[in-house]
């Protein structure tokens, strides 16, 4: 799952302001001390500040919000599959440290080593096991009890101040996280520890509190960090209960964890500490830690993709009902007829087309000096390289008008033999990424986005209670959600 998603604090319009007042004043501290005391170099420099000021506040208003310094342009490679490969796989362009600088692992994630490829293959071939060969054999078993948890959530929030005719309007972005914060935490730690109110409330917190982190490590002095992250988190207190209890579950506690084995045995939790029990490299402290690690790259995508898919159903009533026949048609859902319907992958793959969370992606950072095979470009240490999701998924030659929203030219794709399930890696839809990194946990966000959608879709029509509303604004390259976004909820 893609670790770049960001979430309520940059989304939420009170907290989006302050942060846009801060960062102007660094702005314009910036500007002044740099002011040269003769008169010609001050009005050139007063006259460069007005136009980007001018330009920063318009951003701002038409929902596009960018740092007002000019940051150091990543590397982007918008060319052939094989450079595509190549910068997958060379061991020196680091996919966790992107986002570990990104995000602060140093501070969020309790000292997360990231500049090295030291046991690289060790970490790879783990969470490729771990996640994408057992996974689907875990999440077929698992199913029964994440929709039993799932319509217990969407009846506790869906039941809650309705109107008389049973119309709800709910806030969506907090909505659909709490509800795959709910499904999610089963599918990682079972049903005991999900439910436990103390570890349930961190794991919800403790992704959220990064984002908060992440937006404001980019406005501080790095000197700060350590501080910043203090008062922003409660000096760690969410990720310190999560990671304490993790190892006490995946150590010495492991024979007294109290979740049924019929449950217990498909987790993630238990699975990887059975993969790693004979190794000499993977310790309590280091699992909790990486398992830490991948909740949080799993934490965004499944809510954030959701919001942008309902948002498309709101606009698009018509797919409500299409949708809506394909999975009456092979009701009652199970795993394997949930992750096969045509038109419902295609839905979604078009949605994420039009509206990636990100407009790069397979993002990695050059650990060292390194030079692609046909020499036609060479990376500076500490630059970072990627691709344009966004140019790849507009790319003419693979989508035919492609600013058009058209779900079945994935079934056309399809009959030529080309990919057609929102799971599977392509160069061509590279939200997954690609190569042997290629997200591992992709089944279990489909899984998550598929089951949630087919519920709504069955029980409830779906509109914007404000349909003039601005819905999603930008941070960067980023696509991010108004927390002030309602959605109307009619049961069927």
């Amino acid at each position: 799952m893609s670790f770049m998603y960001l979430n309520q604090l940059i989304g939420d319009e009170s907290l989006h302001l302050v942060l846009f007042l801060l960062v102007t004043g660094v702005f314009v501290y910036t500007e002044l001390s740099t002011w040269h005391p003769l008169l010609l170099p001050t009005y050139m420099r007063t006259k460069s500040f007005g136009s980007r000021f001018t330009s920063t506040i318009k951003d701002y208003r038409s929902g596009k919000y960018y740092k007002p310094w000019n940051p150091i342009s990543p590397v982007v490679i918008v060319s052939t599959k094989k450079q595509i490969a190549e910068l997958s796989e060379a061991a020196c362009l680091s996919q966790r440290a992107v986002y570990a600088d990104m995000f602060g692992f140093k501070h969020t994630m309790n000292k997360f080593e990231h500049n090295t490829v030291d046991h690289k293959l060790i970490r790879t071939r783990l969470y490729s096991r771990l996640l994408q060969v057992n996974g689907p054999i875990h999440l077929n078993a698992l199913y029964p009890h994440l929709l039993a948890r799932l319509e217990v959530s969407l009846t506790k929030v869906l039941h809650v101040g309705g109107a008389s005719n049973g119309d709800v309007s709910l806030p969506i972005a907090q909505t659909l996280r709490q509800l795959m914060s709910n499904i999610m935490g089963f599918m990682f730690f079972g049903e005991s520890l999900s439910s436990d109110e103390e570890f349930s409330s961190a794991i919800f917190r403790y992704p959220q509190e990064i984002v908060k982190c992440m937006a404001a490590f980019q406005v501080t002095p790095s000197i700060m960090s350590s501080v910043v992250h203090a008062i922003l988190t409660n000096r760690g207190k969410a990720m310190h209960l999560i990671q304490k209890r993790l190892s006490d579950c995946m150590g010495e506690g492991r024979l007294s964890w109290d979740e049924p084995e019929h449950i217990k045995r498909f987790t993630i939790l238990h699975n990887m500490t059975e993969l790693t029990e004979s190794s000499d490299y993977w310790n309590p402290e280091l699992l909790s830690q990486s398992l830490l690690g991948i909740w949080f790259a799993a934490s965004h995508q499944p809510w954030m993709s959701s919001h942008f898919i309902i948002l498309e159903l709101c606009a698009r009533k018509e797919w409500q009902d299409t949708l809506r026949q394909e999975l009456q048609q092979h009701y009652p859902l199970d795993y394997k007829s949930l992750e096969q319907l045509p038109l419902l992958d295609g839905f979604i793959k078009e949605t994420i087309r039009l509206n990636p969370l990100d407009t790069l992606a397979i993002r990695r950072k050059a650990l060292e000096p390194y030079t692609f095979s046909n020499g036609s470009l060479s990376v500076p240490s500490g630059s970072i390289v990627c691709v344009s999701s966004y140019d790849l998924m507009h790319n003419p030659e693979t989508y035919v008008q492609p600013d058009s929203f058209d779900p079945s030219r994935f079934l056309k794709q399809s009959l030529n033999g080309q990919q057609r399930r929102f799971t599977e890696v392509s160069e061509t839809f590279p939200i997954w990424g690609y190569g042997s990194l290629a997200c591992p946990g992709r089944f279990h966000a489909s899984l998550t986005i598929k089951m949630l959608l087919s519920q709504l879709l069955l029980r409830y029509e779906m509109k914007l209670e404000d349909e003039k509303a601005r819905t999603k604004w930008s941070w960067e390259t980023f696509t991010m959600p108004y927390e002030s976004t309602r959605v109307v909820f009619s049961p069927l």
